[in-house]
C-alpha cells in the first residue's frame, strides 16, 4: 500500500518544527510513524520525565524524535516545549480512562496558551467524531470542550475527529477472545461502524500540516474504513485461517458491572455512532492515506498470537 499523497491541488509546504503532545504512551508511537511516513521528521514530543529505560521513550528517540521534559499541568514548564515550533499535533492531553479526567480541559487551556505565545502556525486535534452532535458521552463532550477552547484562543486549528481506533482491538480484554474464534462485541451485526488507525491520524495531521490553506479551519471527521460487526469477524476468520463468530452481547451486562458510561457508549454505537464519509475520505481527501481493516490486521501481524497490544 502506497501511504504517500500529493493529490492535492494546494501548494505543499514544507513544515517546520512540529511539538507532538500525548504521544508517549499506548499507540502512541505509531501516530509518530505516521509523520514519518509523511516526510514530516522535524519532531519534538513532551513527556514529563525523560527516561529511556520506558520502551516508548526508547523508540522515539530512536526514531529521531527530539524528547523535552515539561508538564501539562505547569503551565512555566511548557515555554521551553514550544521554543522554535511552528506547528502542534495534540493526540491527547489526558491518559485513557474509564472516566473522563477533569485535568484534561485545564491542560488544554495552558497548551492553547502557550501555543498563542509561541506564535504557532497550525495546531492539530485529536478530537472525537460526534463532538458536534450531543452525544450526551461524557469523554465526547469533553473533547468538544476542549476544541472551543482551541477556537476561542485564536489558534488557527484543524479538528481530526477520529471514529473508533482498530488498535482496540487488539487490547487484552478484546483480541484473546478474538483470537480463539469468538468477537464478543455489543453491537448489532449489521450495524456499520467506522475504525480509523492512530498511525493513519499521524499522517493525516503531517499531510494537513503540509497543506494548510486548505485544511485551517475545518473539522474533519475521519475513518479509513467502515464495517459491521458482521464483516470485522470475517476479515478476523479470513486472516486467522480458522472460523470467527460475532456474538452480540446485550449492553444491560455493563449496568450489572456498574459501568454506565461503558453502557453509555455502547447504545450510542448501537443508536448513532460515527458519521464520517468514507468514499470522500479516501478517494477524495486523502487518497492513499486511509488503512482498511483488512491492511491492519495483515500489517499488525494479527494472526501471531505470541504478540500483544504492548509489542506496537
Amino acid at each position: 500500500m502506497n501511504h504517500s499523497s500529493d493529490s492535492s491541488s494546494e501548494t505543499k509546504i514544507k513544515v517546520g518544527k512540529v511539538l507532538l503532545i500525548g504521544v508517549t504512551g499506548g499507540t502512541g508511537a505509531n501516530v509518530v510513524k505516521g509523520f514519518l511516513e509523511q516526510n514530516v521528521s522535524n519532531l519534538r514530543a513532551i513527556t514529563r520525565q525523560i527516561d529511556l529505560e520506558r520502551p516508548s521513550l526508547s523508540r522515539l528517540t530512536h526514531a529521531g524524535v527530539e524528547l523535552v521534559e515539561a508538564d501539562l499541568d505547569d503551565e512555566n514548564s511548557l515555554s521551553a516545549a514550544f521554543s522554535g515550533i511552528k506547528a502542534v499535533y495534540c493526540h491527547a492531553t489526558s491518559g485513557d480512562y474509564a472516566s473522563p479526567d477533569p485535568r484534561e480541559i485545564e491542560r488544554a487551556k495552558r497548551v492553547a496558551q502557550a501555543a498563542k505565545q509561541a506564535n504557532i502556525s497550525h495546531f492539530v486535534y485529536n478530537s472525537s467524531g460526534g463532538v458536534e452532535r450531543n452525544s450526551g458521552i461524557s469523554h465526547i463532550e469533553q473533547k468538544y470542550k476542549v476544541e472551543q477552547i482551541l477556537k476561542q484562543t485564536g489558534l488557527p486549528t484543524t479538528m481530526l475527529r477520529a471514529s473508533l481506533f482498530m488498535e482496540e482491538f487488539w487490547k487484552p480484554y478484546t483480541r484473546p477472545s478474538i483470537i480463539k474464534g469468538s468477537f464478543p462485541f455489543s453491537v448489532q451485526p449489521d450495524k456499520p461502524l467506522h475504525l480509523i488507525t492512530t498511525k493513519d491520524m499521524g499522517r493525516v495531521a503531517a499531510y494537513v500540516m503540509q497543506h494548510p490553506s486548505k485544511y485551517i479551519s475545518r473539522e474533519i471527521e475521519l475513518a479509513g474504513d467502515v464495517l459491521t460487526p458482521k464483516q470485522m469477524a470475517e476479515e478476523f476468520s479470513r486472516v486467522q485461517g480458522r472460523p470467527v463468530v460475532h456474538k452480540e452481547i446485550p449492553p444491560w451486562i455493563f449496568l450489572l458491572l456498574f459501568r454506565k458510561q461503558l453502557f453509555d457508549l455502547i447504545q450510542w454505537y448501537r443508536h448513532q455512532g460515527y458519521q464520517a464519509d468514507v468514499n470522500h475520505l479516501r478517494e477524495e481527501e486523502f487518497p492513499r492515506l486511509l488503512t482498511t481493516f483488512r491492511e491492519f490486521l495483515e500489517e499488525t501481524n494479527w494472526a501471531n498470537e505470541e504478540l500483544t497490544y504492548e509489542d506496537f
